[in-house]
């Protein structure tokens, strides 16, 4: 892994203006000694995102992101913090020795030659297609395909010659050699030993990682001399079907400032999405829906919606990414359905791009989904088979995070089936305390929840998703007195003095600003730092910690230091801990009062009460 000394990173921050850099994709405006602008992650109608140039950081006030300007550049180009380093030096002409990025390029140095390889064929593709007189038959294929100018040049579409030669004796022209081209996977030997142009007699259409490099290609008929359809790059080192996510380079501004990714089936229906103006498209390279897929599109936006097609392989994708949709917490996931089993393309073209937009402010949630699809796997005219389905929907609603729409949900079938609710509420209890124990096993259709990962935070606002119902009202202050003892721990030396006293070292109620602690620590201790600490900032290689920590020195007013504000705010912290035991402990209670458990009922209940006690003593 590269190592980038601190005192290189700083170099490059203060010869750097964060404004220059941000200019570059944002439009700001002059306001005070600051800069103001709509942000560019999100739909930000009224300007919401400010540059303070003093303290060179920058914030949205809607969406909560922030941060310097390396945290900028991670954000907005989907890239690590050594790039991001690299390209800010770049960018601002400081000279960087360039070992120190060696760890971050040596994967790209030892196959840079097969980027330049596809790069090179790239481009001698779309010039082919466009620019001779041997494309023009394609060419009236594409346009006959609805295919615009705009589109054929945004994604570079091209054409491979029929005879191989053409392209292999460019590319040899250009100084690579035999064995390079093979192993491009672009071209393979025949049994003269000749090399073969794996596309040839193909329109290409490039494949792009996520940082918008050609890493393979697709080749589709057009003139039926072939008898695949489609024929994709083999695996390379450069290439992995699994991971890349066909327009994630193209579609992560889109994607952020919507806070929605559409995920199709084929490149096909986001190309057509794209030219009828959906820019936040993305599909998978004919593999199925991945946990890496999603966990590229959930760093993007918080909705992702699937468009598969509505036949039995499109409801089973759609499943699937139900089911590995169930591990980001965060992020809530919708499907939609297109009538006639129609692709997106032939949608939009007999009913208007509109049309598809309702289609997508209309998508169903996981329930919606199961609700209709399950009709067809019943007999709903009989009794039993009413049961059995609206067993399997409980199953369903036992997986929704909110306990008000578990309650709507629940109605719904009352409503609709005349089924007494007080029994619904029963078997949902049920099915919750059976998947929380992972026994159920419902065949095709997974129906359970893996195992919660801890989120981290950026806003009080998003605590509600972690913390126990009961003592939700009771975060935001947690977080707030985490906030203020970080801000007296960055401007204060008499605040690490209080810290070394206490009997136990301070544990933070949530995982992020935890982590952030044992970060400072560090900073201050073992780095020796001065006062004040807010450089730290600097060295935050993760987005969400960087517009932590950024909203620290952002919302905070640096005032005396006061003991008392750190004893208070580690009372808060405690309060929470105790609320979150108490709720915990109640949660087992009417477990083992439904499992007539009546030893464990009676112990936990003097937890409880101790608990309580102690609760109220502080107050």
């Amino acid at each position: 892994m590269a190592f980038i000394p601190e005192e290189v990173i700083q170099e490059i921050r203060q010869q750097t203006d964060i404004v220059d850099v941000i200019s570059q994709y944002v439009s700001l405006s002059k306001s005070g000694s600051n800069y103001i602008g709509s942000c560019p992650f999100h739909e930000d109608r009224n300007p919401s995102f400010s540059v303070h140039t003093e303290k060179q950081i920058f914030k949205c006030f809607s969406c909560n992101r922030g941060g310097n300007v390396f945290g900028f550049l991670q954000e907005i180009e989907g890239i690590g913090f050594v790039e991001a380093v690299k390209q800010v030096a770049e960018f601002s002409h400081v000279p960087v020795d360039s070992r120190y990025f060696e760890g971050q390029n040596q994967r790209q140095d030892r196959y840079q030659e097969l980027y330049r390889i596809h790069q090179e064929a790239s481009d001698f593709y779309h010039y082919y297609l466009t620019k001779t007189t041997n494309g023009e038959e394609a060419l009236t294929y594409l346009s006959d395909r609805n295919l615009s100018q705009e589109t054929l040049e945004t994604y570079q579409v091209g054409l491979s010659p029929n005879k191989s030669e053409v392209l292999s004796q460019y590319l040899l022209g250009k100084g690579f050699s035999a064995q390079q081209l093979v192993e491009s996977g672009i071209f393979y030997l025949n049994q003269r030993e000749e090399l073969v142009d794996r596309f040839h007699g193909r329109i290409i259409f490039p494949l792009r990682n996520a940082r918008g490099q050609v890493v393979a290609f697709s080749g589709r008929i057009y003139n039926f001399e072939h008898q695949a359809k489609y024929l994709n790059s083999p695996e390379t080192p450069i290439f992995e079907k699994n991971d890349l996510l066909f327009n994630l380079d193209q579609a992560r501004l889109a994607g952020r400032q919507h806070n929605r990714v559409l995920v199709t089936e084929g490149f096909m229906d986001v190309i057509a999405l794209s030219q009828a103006g959906f820019a936040n498209s993305v599909a998978t390279m004919g593999t199925s829906l991945s946990r890496k897929h999603l966990q590229q599109l959930t760093r993007i936006a918080k909705e992702i919606v699937f468009v598969f097609d509505g036949d039995r392989a499109g409801q089973k994708a759609t499943i699937r990414g139900f089911e590995l949709g169930k591990k980001f917490q965060d992020t809530v996931f919708k499907t939609i359905y297109i009538p006639g089993q129609l692709d997106p393309d032939d949608w939009i073209r007999e009913q208007g791009a509109a049309s598809f937009q309702g289609l997508i402010d209309t998508a169903e949630t996981e329930y919606e989904f199961y609700r209709e699809f399950l009709k067809k796997e019943y007999s709903l005219d009989t009794s039993q088979g009413l049961a059995d389905y609206i067993e399997r929907l409980i199953h369903v609603i036992a997986d929704v995070q909110s306990p008000i729409e578990r309650t709507i949900l629940i109605k719904d079938l009352v409503n609709e089936y005349q089924v007494d609710e007080k029994l619904l509420e029963e078997q949902l209890a049920v099915a919750m305390y059976e998947k929380e124990h992972a026994v159920l096993d419902h065949g095709s259709i997974p129906l359970q929840t893996p195992p919660e990962e801890a989120p981290v935070f950026d806003t009080a606002s998003e605590i509600s998703d972690y913390v126990p119902q009961d003592s939700m009202e009771y975060c935001p202050a947690a977080l707030q007195a985490e906030r203020q003892i970080f801000v007296c721990l960055m401007y204060h030396n008499e605040a690490w003095e209080f810290i070394e006293q206490l009997e136990n070292p301070p544990y933070m109620f949530h995982p992020q600003s935890q982590d952030f602690f044992f970060r400072l620590q560090e900073y201050y201790y073992e780095r020796g730092n001065p006062m004040p600490l807010t450089d730290i900032v600097n060295e935050m290689d993760d987005p969400s910690l960087n517009a932590f920590v950024t909203s620290l020195i952002w919302d905070f007013e640096v005032l005396d230091y006061e003991e008392q504000v750190l004893v208070d705010c580690l009372k808060v912290i405690d309060r929470e801990f105790l609320k979150q035991e108490i709720n915990l402990l109640k949660e087992k209670l009417s477990d083992y009062e439904r499992q007539q458990r009546y030893n464990e009922v009676n112990a936990t209940i003097t937890k409880i009460m101790t608990l309580t006690r102690q609760l109220k003593a502080d107050y």
